[in-house]
């Protein structure tokens, strides 16, 4: 009889559990959402976060709520998201470095695969090379060709060591065979800056920072790393036609924490989905020199998964640590 009665209140006990998780899920949104930029505010995925925000928050019918956690390399903020319930109320605004941090760390306080579910891809920001409009390098070929007239080599600039920038020239140069050296700095707005005066012959970037540059007069970006021409620089051509079938971007996309019901992460996906497709979301998004994506959780998944083994190959090559 006891046994019986023990067994009943468990079974009660799990009836009231599952009524109460499926409550929340069904009542899913009634207070604002978090979404947590681990970078600092003014970048380029604190823009993103912003620029989804409004439209995605009318949507769900409830404010979305941008906050910006810098630190540790991303680790700050997306450990906070790893933390938090897994309740659909505190996103993370995840970048390439849930891929890159894999390959240049030795340990790190999380598994991505395991801690957190990815929600959608939102965007690809394509990496270029960049030269100063008054260089004597005048395209791809230029470069390698002097590179290797250039005992010391020809150093690049990129926003910092172990970025996606980097990364990407240190596979330009493996699959280029050219000489060049990497000159890392805080960010793009200093790389720009070497660039534009001199103190490098090159800067491998997205097109962002570099833009006004470039309507200036002042940058040129000679090759993009993708598959295909962005429809932002139509003229500029992609390393895979020059012979160099590269491809390099930073991207940033939504994750939800481990646990956080399909429900919830379907209604979110088909809510960032139509965000995307809104006009002046994309307006947004394009100006900022991206490429508006979109995906499944699962497609989104299998990218994180590709990215992390591809570059953690680069960085083994290249020897690549974080600093």
């Amino acid at each position: 009889m006891k046994i019986k009665y023990q067994v009943t209140i468990l079974f009660l006990l799990n009836l009231s559990c599952a009524i109460t998780a499926w409550g929340q899920t069904a009542n899913y949104p009634n207070r604002p959402i978090k979404i947590i930029v681990p970078y600092a505010a003014g970048g380029g995925a604190d823009s993103a976060a912003r620029a989804i925000s409004q439209k995605l928050g009318q949507i769900l019918g409830q404010p979305i709520i941008v906050e910006n956690k810098p630190g540790a390399s991303t680790q700050t903020g997306t450990l906070s998201v790893i933390k938090a319930p897994a309740d659909g109320y505190t996103l993370l605004m995840g970048t390439a470095n849930l891929a890159t941090n894999a390959a240049l760390f030795e340990k790190l306080p999380y598994d991505t695969q395991r801690d957190l579910i990815p929600v959608s891809l939102i965007t690809k920001v394509p990496v270029y090379i960049f030269v100063p409009s008054n260089s004597n390098i005048k395209n791809v070929a230029d470069l390698i060709a002097k590179s290797k007239l250039t005992p010391e080599g020809l150093s690049y600039a990129t926003p910092g060591n172990g970025s996606s920038a980097h990364l990407a020239g240190e596979l330009f140069k493996n699959d280029s065979k050219s000489n060049i050296q990497h000159i890392p700095y805080k960010g793009s707005s200093e790389a720009t800056t070497a660039l534009i005066g001199g103190q490098v012959q090159l800067s491998f970037d997205n097109y962002g920072p570099v833009l006004a540059h470039v309507k200036a007069g002042t940058a040129t970006p000679i090759a993009i790393a993708m598959p295909a021409r962005s429809s932002m620089t139509p003229n500029v051509p992609t390393l895979k036609e020059l012979g160099y079938p590269m491809e390099a971007y930073a991207w940033w996309g939504i994750l939800a924490p481990a646990g956080t019901p399909s429900t919830i992460i379907e209604q979110l996906n088909s809510a960032i989905q139509a965000t995307l497709k809104a006009p002046e979301v994309r307006e947004s998004l394009q100006k900022q020199g991206v490429e508006i994506i979109g995906s499944t959780p699962t497609e989104f998944a299998d990218h994180i998964k590709a990215e992390t083994i591809k570059w953690s190959q680069v960085a083994k090559q290249a020897n690549i640590k974080a600093q």
